[in-house]
């Protein structure tokens, strides 16, 4: 008896163990489906509506970048100009999510046991070969960078470098 009931546990453990692969392989399906479309919906509105490319560089241990997040980001008209001048996208610099992008595909880069960062990452939010957290890049459709910031970046201050980007110094 003792060896049958085992034999069911350890069925009913494997069972659940492929059950939770197959979970956690839809989630990062779908995770990975979302994150492609966000980029392929930037990299479309860059080449057909000649709009510039803003991606917000972040990690989710980062307290700065969570701040810019939720306020400047957050910001009702930093929110439109982002809408309605440019196409925008926030990334996970330590996303393990590979991601096309101009025809190539970018991935995660491992750099210790729990660290590392994304090529993506690495491609657009790197400054003199280094990364740091936020970065907020302006860039156009020939992936020229145009603006690079490293750090907390107030409302004000993303509000008028957006403008000034679109040619709008004086606002709207």
């Amino acid at each position: 008896m003792g060896s049958e009931l085992n034999h069911g546990t350890m069925r009913y453990a494997h069972l659940s163990l492929l059950g939770a692969a197959w979970l956690a392989g839809t989630i990062t399906g779908a995770a990975q489906d979302t994150l492609n479309r966000s980029i392929q919906s930037l990299e479309q509105r860059m080449e057909a509506e000649g709009k510039l490319g803003v991606v917000f560089f972040y990690t989710e241990w980062c307290t700065v970048c969570h701040a810019m997040e939720q306020v400047a980001l957050q910001n009702p008209e930093v929110r439109r100009l982002l809408d309605d001048r440019f196409a925008f996208v926030a990334f996970d610099a330590e996303s393990e999510v590979p991601v096309e992008y101009g025809g190539q595909v970018f991935r995660y880069r491992p750099s210790g046991v729990h660290s590392g960062v994304h090529e993506w990452a690495l491609e657009l939010a790197s400054v003199d070969g280094k990364i740091n957290y936020p970065t907020l890049t302006v860039f156009n459709a020939q992936n020229k960078i145009l603006f690079q910031h490293i750090g907390l970046l107030g409302e004000e201050s993303l509000i008028a470098v957006l403008n000034e980007l679109t040619g709008e110094s004086n606002g709207r």
